[in-house]
């Protein structure tokens, strides 16, 4: 009777985990597409210019900050404050990322018409996951094991993947660009289910086992 039940725990928490999984590929997909319809009437190669700003800006600097932070959540004993440093954080590095992306654009093409609404809303966004990042923040502290010992994405390769969907992505706009008046969207739809529904698939392929820091090896030493 145990043993069932233990079973059934195991396969609801990977059921849950393979549901919140694909969520953040649907976020992430979401962003992508949004970021390349971000100058509707911009060249393909602007388009890709800025999604790839973005890309060198936000792995690399969220990973580390997520990491940091979600090790200071786990052990502080003041957590209120670090989760508030670890939203703070991402929402700085977000905020960033896409608003080098639009300076680049106006910088790109200062003549033509940039409408805030798109900002606007991406960043309106961003502050209503706010709760939903909480509720995940509460539930990382919950974890019985420690950040430290689970593996960890890896941003070099994060990095190389979207580097090849957005190179992928600038021939497809060339190549559509002349038969289709709305080659854009649908390069941005194509991005957007690319990472749907591949994202979860391919993920273990991006996770790596992060090696520990010396105040990590003191504290495990000193327990």
């Amino acid at each position: 009777m145990n043993a069932h039940r233990t079973t059934t725990a195991a396969d609801d928490a990977a059921a849950s985990d393979a549901r919140k999984l694909r969520l953040r590929y649907l976020a992430a997909g979401f962003w992508i597409a949004f970021t390349w319809i971000g100058e509707g009437d911009a060249p393909a190669w602007e388009h890709a210019l800025r999604t790839l700003v973005i890309l060198l800006i936000l792995p690399p600097s969220l990973l580390r900050a997520n990491r940091h932070f979600t090790h200071k959540l786990y052990e502080s004993a003041r957590p209120g404050r670090v989760m508030a440093q670890l939203i703070t954080a991402r929402i700085v590095i977000i905020t960033a990322a896409f608003g080098t992306s639009i300076l680049l654009g106006r910088l790109l093409d200062p003549g033509a018409a940039h409408p805030p609404v798109l900002p606007a809303i991406g960043f309106g966004l961003l502050l209503l996951s706010i709760p939903a990042q909480i509720r995940h923040a509460h539930r990382t502290r919950a974890r019985t094991t420690h950040p430290a010992a689970q593996p960890t994405l890896s941003a070099p390769r994060l990095m190389a993947v979207k580097l090849i969907k957005v190179t992928t992505a600038l021939i497809a706009q060339l190549l559509l660009t002349p038969y289709l008046p709305n080659a854009t969207y649908v390069v941005a739809a194509a991005l957007f289910l690319t990472s749907a529904t591949l994202g979860p698939r391919i993920h273990r392929n991006f996770l790596v086992t992060q090696p520990a820091t010396k105040n990590e090896e003191a504290e495990r030493v000193a327990a």
